[in-house]
């Protein structure tokens, strides 16, 4: 199989819906979004940095937020639909904006696609001082998502580097103050059940609950969760 340049993966993950079916497990981390969420609504960003959020649920928190909105992707297909925000078509690894330019800079599920040690150092330089960037990004430790990663996610056309928990204790050594959780462990099996029976939905929140208490509990179980999320301030 050949393996896309990461350009030519969202070119065509954007044109095809197809490959965008699995996008509907964007509520089954419900649960991490209100929390994330509710950290970044308590702050005032007069000018927020979106990297490679395209058209996705995420765009119906930002627009309610006060402020500058910039968002970019290295696809152009991946800006489009984005009403009421600054569309630049940018790669992250390249990002031409001066230092210290915003108050937020927000990402999900776009490090596996990026150097970790040159973009986040990248990052923390575009923040204004007491700036925070805020991620939610999936760990690859995970032994239930080998297979769905392999054999079945579109990501597999591209080269992809998953986080793993000390990647992201790295990030204590960049931003003055770190805060992080790593959640779902064996809850990910409950996806299919939660995509194709809806009615499960409140009770697999339910057992999601359960287990991020015993995660809390055990923190060694944090390595192998499939997403961690917080965010390091300036």
């Amino acid at each position: 199989m050949t393996v896309l340049k990461v350009k030519e993966f969202f070119d065509r993950y954007w044109k095809h819906k197809h490959l965008r079916r699995f996008d509907s497990y964007y509520n089954f981390l419900s649960l991490i979004n209100e929390n994330i969420f509710e950290i970044i609504s308590q702050g005032k960003h007069k000018k927020i940095l979106l990297i490679g959020m395209g058209n996705t649920p995420d765009n119906s928190f930002f627009r309610l937020l006060d402020g500058e909105k910039v968002c970019i992707d290295v696809s152009m297909d991946g800006l489009k639909g984005m009403k009421d925000f600054q569309k630049v078509q940018m790669d992250a690894q390249q990002i031409g904006f001066k230092e210290g330019s915003f108050d937020l800079v927000f990402l999900r599920t776009v490090m596996l696609h990026l150097d970790h040690k040159k973009t986040i150092p990248e990052i923390k330089k575009l923040l204004r001082k007491n700036g925070c960037f805020f991620w939610v990004e999936p760990m690859k430790n995970n032994l239930f998502l080998w297979i769905y990663r392999c054999v079945i996610s579109p990501g597999r056309w591209t080269r992809t580097a998953y986080l793993a928990l000390e990647d992201i204790e790295e990030y204590g050594k960049v931003f003055a103050h770190v805060w992080h959780r790593e959640y779902f462990l064996l809850t990910v099996l409950l996806i299919p059940v939660y995509i194709i029976l809806p009615w499960f939905r409140k009770c697999i929140h339910m057992i999601q609950r359960a287990e991020m208490h015993i995660i809390d509990r055990f923190c060694w179980l944090r390595k192998l969760c499939w997403i961690s999320y917080g965010f390091g301030r300036s």
